[in-house]
């Protein structure tokens, strides 16, 4: 514990510092970063080691195979016969010892592996061998007729029964080898000496070397890929995290035309659903109210304006019947017919003198009743699924040729619901009955459409609707005064 307080003060790291407390105080961006990240770490580590362990035996077993091999079938083509007759020093000089070690060199040539080669047969001591040819690659050559001590590689004698292979490397004076021994018989089947050929160790090792760096190389790749997979698991899950800290913010702020959207499959999910639907709850809870509020509001524009509910009420069931004719989406009509009921909602905030003037309007009172559509709008924004209701309720005075109002939208920029009940509003506003004046036949208010389409209305529409007026009769009687 001291040696650890010195090594925090030698850093400059505050002498009661917590680790953990630090930790603590981090985001969890970077807690859930360094956890994966350390879990895919080991597991790798361990995966690469048991993999390097495993190739390191593997290796070895096959350098064994391959050394039983070759040693077998060398022995198989030196002569036993000449190796019996090799007794002597003197006979290095003789054809006999150099046809065999003629068939040593080619095979030495062959497998630059192969550190040496020679042939042993056993002697009277039987804790030695006497070397009858011997081929190095560098060192000088065992003499004919010089011992070895078998102590140095017990696993020789099994070569005198068996191709066999030392269990582990060896060491002796021509360096450490792993070697591998195979019995020569000679023409009568008899062994009468073994043939050994060593693979030097420094090469086997510098060849596994080269796996391990591959195995290392592969491994810092694969904690590289690790690390990026990390980052990006870490910022995927807490992506969804945000998104719900996100929509309670919003909550927070009392904005409720949010959700969270989440395509996991577990708790996350499961927390993101349950956040989901505290929001449509508050929604709905909030929709009610505004819904109650905007009841009273109609109740009390009724009482102010007589004309008004009755007014709405036709312009709905003349806005469908035009909805119908154009096949226009049951969803879609929907929210034009309740946007038809609502579209003078507005007038609640217009003076009552202004709303109950039977004689021709001034300009200033114009423009002031101009403003109903967009008092509308304002009273149902605070409902988020009255969205489009309210912007159609904002257009319903816009002209096709863009001299409306409020925005003087131009042409197909105006909603379709708002065309519609532009539509259907002049319409049901020209056969109705006035203190001041008697409304137009249905004829006259059709031809009142149809020349001011392309200017006042959408022709399409228009179009459509004319064609109804030729099969139904939509002339009404009306007791009370137009606003529009």
């Amino acid at each position: 514990m001291k040696n650890i307080k010195m090594l925090k003060r030698y850093i400059g790291i505050p002498y009661n510092i917590n680790v953990f407390g630090i930790l603590s105080h981090t985001s969890l961006y970077f807690k859930m970063f360094i956890a994966s990240f350390l879990i895919f770490a080991v597991i790798l580590l361990g995966i690469s080691y048991q993999l390097e362990k495993h190739m390191r035996v593997t290796h070895i077993e096959v350098v064994k195979d391959e050394l039983r091999s070759i040693t077998a079938i060398t022995a198989f083509h030196v002569n036993g016969d000449i190796v019996e007759q090799l007794q002597y020093p003197e006979q290095e000089e003789s054809d006999e010892y150099d046809s065999i070690k003629k068939t040593l060199l080619r095979v030495m040539n062959e497998n630059k592996k192969i550190h040496d080669i020679y042939v042993m047969r056993k002697s009277e001591n039987k804790e030695e061998l006497v070397f009858v040819v011997d081929v190095a690659e560098m060192e000088e050559h065992a003499a004919l007729g010089e011992l070895y001590d078998i102590a140095l590689a017990p696993d020789m004698l099994q070569g005198f029964i068996q191709p066999s292979v030392d269990v582990d490397f060896t060491n002796d004076k021509w360096g450490q080898t792993l070697s591998g021994y195979a019995p020569i018989r000679n023409s009568k089947g008899e062994v009468v000496a073994i043939l050994g050929i060593d693979f030097d160790a420094n090469g086997i090792k510098t060849e596994f070397e080269h796996r391990t760096t591959h195995i290392l190389f592969d491994a810092a790749l694969g904690m590289c890929f690790m690390l990026l997979i990390s980052l990006l698991m870490t910022q995927k899950l807490v992506g969804r995290l945000n998104n719900i800290k996100y929509a309670i913010d919003m909550l927070l702020e009392e904005k409720l035309n949010v959700s969270v959207h989440d395509t996991g499959e577990d708790e996350i999910k499961v927390l993101a659903s349950r956040v989901n639907k505290l929001i449509k709850k508050l929604v709905m809870d909030k929709e009610q109210m505004f819904m109650g509020s905007i009841t009273g509001l109609i109740n009390a524009l009724e009482a102010k304006d007589l004309y008004t509910y009755g007014h709405s009420s036709e312009v709905s069931d003349i806005a469908n019947d035009i909805m119908k004719e154009l096949q226009i989406d049951p969803d879609e009509q929907f929210v034009i017919s309740f946007a038809a009921v609502l579209h003078d909602i507005g007038k609640i905030g217009i003076p009552d003198h202004i709303i109950h003037k039977t004689t021709e309007l001034s300009d200033e009172e114009f423009a002031i009743i101009r403003q109903h559509p967009v008092i509308g709008e304002k009273i149902l924004e605070g409902i988020p699924s009255l969205d489009k209701i309210r912007y159609i309720v904002r257009h319903h005075h816009e002209r096709y040729d863009g001299t409306g109002y409020p925005d003087r939208l131009v042409g197909e920029s105006i909603l379709l619901g708002a065309r519609v009940i532009t539509v259907a509003d002049s319409f049901q506003a020209m056969i109705s009955d006035r203190p001041y004046r008697k409304g137009m036949s249905q004829e006259v208010a059709m031809e009142e459409l149809e020349k001011n389409k392309g200017t006042q209305f959408d022709p399409h529409i228009v179009n459509a609707f004319l064609s109804i007026c030729r099969r139904k009769q939509y002339k009404k009687e009306a007791k009370v005064d137009k606003r529009d």
